[in-house]
């Protein structure tokens, strides 16, 4: 009796032990198959830029004609590496076309200064001590703003009154410009046939005003425009007349 408790002893314990094999080596197996799927990965990166496309500003004595030209322009543009599956610190390469590369590490400044219209690309190769590495690209696209004219090319003026109007109404006269320029006044001056100066009846000025005709009935009214802050070389002034009808 005694030998068959220690036999069956001795059993109960070698099926323990088998378990806790079988426990350990399931464990093993899974830390392997994950080491070994970590391995397969192929480590990447991806390079990103704080912006991708950088508009030089109109030239001095330019201005832009839709106002939509930047007064400035920055041309330092920030890098930023974003490594993915390398196993060690990795080191980081920057490579440019145009400019240089300030700093060192994920976080780079690309330099841009003094570079002409174009497009650019920068490149980051990233490695670890196990030789591992991957490349990623950015280009940055720098261009003039396609709106840009001579501030003092002459426009060309065109002035468009009421053909007639009846006494009593509000006569209209407006005056548009070619290209158009946020740096010039108007100065008006309105007379009747009979020799009356009626600059003095002018409700609305600016580009467009507007003349009262009240006892105006039968006369024809003179308007003329001077356009100032344009190159004097450029014409300055435009003229219409309208008829007041009774």
């Amino acid at each position: 009796m005694n030998f068959l408790r220690r036999r069956s002893g001795l059993r109960v314990i070698s099926l323990a032990a088998t378990s806790t094999l079988c426990i350990l080596l399931a464990s093993v197996m899974t830390q392997n198959g994950s080491s070994t799927g970590l391995l397969k990965r192929k480590p990447s990166v991806v390079l990103q830029a704080s912006t991708t496309l950088i508009t030089y500003p109109c030239p001095p004595d330019f201005y832009s004609i839709s106002r939509a030209c930047p007064s400035t322009a920055d041309f330092h543009v920030g890098l930023t590496s974003i490594p993915k599956d390398f196993r060690k610190q990795p080191a980081y390469a920057y490579a440019v076309a145009a400019g240089r590369i300030v700093g060192e590490g994920i976080k780079v400044t690309w330099d841009l200064n003094d570079v002409g219209p174009g497009l650019y690309t920068a490149t980051v190769q990233v490695r670890d001590n196990n030789e591992h590495r991957a490349l990623s690209s950015v280009t940055v696209t720098i261009t003039n703003c396609g709106d840009c004219i001579d501030r003092w090319v002459c426009p060309t003026m065109v002035m468009t009154c009421y053909d007639q109007v009846k006494a009593g109404t509000l006569a209209v006269c407006t005056v548009k410009m070619l290209p158009s320029s946020d740096r010039v006044t108007f100065e008006w001056s309105v007379n009747a046939s009979s020799g009356e100066d009626l600059s003095e009846r002018i409700s609305r000025q600016g580009a467009s005003i507007s003349i009262p005709t009240n006892a105006l009935a039968g006369q024809t009214v003179y308007v003329i425009v001077k356009v100032k802050g344009l190159d004097p070389s450029c014409a300055t002034t435009a003229s219409s007349s309208m008829v007041v009808k009774p």
